[in-house]
């Protein structure tokens, strides 16, 4: 199994990287950090506050890995490509971890590289800052499989993608003006992050309720991910068994 599941993580790297609409993708939320740092300084506004970050990270996750997943997925449901896979003994696990793991490669790129952009004042090395966006990455990438599997053709991919990307980069910006985005934003997956922007300096142990509530998520999303995999096996027994 671990032969079979390095080749795959080796395909999806291929795919993330020779794919030039998913490169894209993955390249331009350092595009758009460049963007901003160099539209703020126009305006002499400094980018290496926590504040920024705390919209930056999100919006990139979410387009950086959020959409390529779920494109990938959704393509590889219409074409049948999954199916496929599955009749010829890849296991439903090692086909999403693949992608879950080159996914959070990336993830990580964005991470640390975002902040070394805006010479934001959060060192990389910060453990609260890498924890917190670490966790949310994770959830980002759940969030973007459930979507993915959910998405029969690239048409409802594409359409499944945007309250996916709206969520996950807007919901941060707006629970700083709106009481009733941050009680939103204080129990979902972004609350632990988003709580680490609010006070970069308090420590996570000092946070205990952000992080049962990001756990709590990243356990249910797990769940609902097992439940549809479930699914599928049924739905492709059934179909070799007529």
């Amino acid at each position: 199994m671990t032969k079979k599941l390095a080749a795959l993580i080796w395909l999806r790297f291929k795919l993330f990287t020779v794919n030039k609409s998913i490169l894209f993708e993955i390249v331009s939320p350092f595009i758009f950090a460049y963007f901003y740092k160099y539209l703020y300084s126009l305006q002499k506004i400094s980018t290496q506050n926590s504040d920024f970050l705390g919209f930056l990270i999100p919006f990139s996750l979410s387009i950086g890995i959020s959409i390529p997943i779920i494109a990938i997925l959704s393509e590889e449901q219409e074409k049948n490509s999954l199916s496929a896979l599955m009749l010829s003994g890849v296991h439903y696990f090692e086909y999403l971890i693949s992608l879950a793991i080159v996914s959070l490669f990336f993830a990580l790129c964005i991470i640390i590289i975002i902040p070394l952009i805006l010479n934001s004042k959060v060192s990389i090395l910060n453990f609260n800052y890498f924890f917190s966006s670490t966790f949310m990455a994770i959830s980002v990438c759940l969030i973007s499989l459930i979507a993915g599997l959910l998405a029969k053709t690239q048409v409802i991919g594409q359409v499944i993608s945007l309250p996916v990307v709206a969520i996950t980069s807007f919901l941060p910006m707006l629970a700083t003006i709106n009481n009733t985005c941050k009680a939103i934003v204080n129990y979902s997956f972004i609350s632990l992050f988003y709580k680490y922007i609010q006070e970069p300096n308090l420590a996570l142990g000092n946070n205990s309720k952000s992080l049962v509530i990001v756990l709590l998520w990243i356990a249910l999303l797990i769940t609902i991910t097992y439940l549809i995999i479930q699914i599928y096996r049924k739905d492709l027994f059934n179909y070799d068994w007529h």
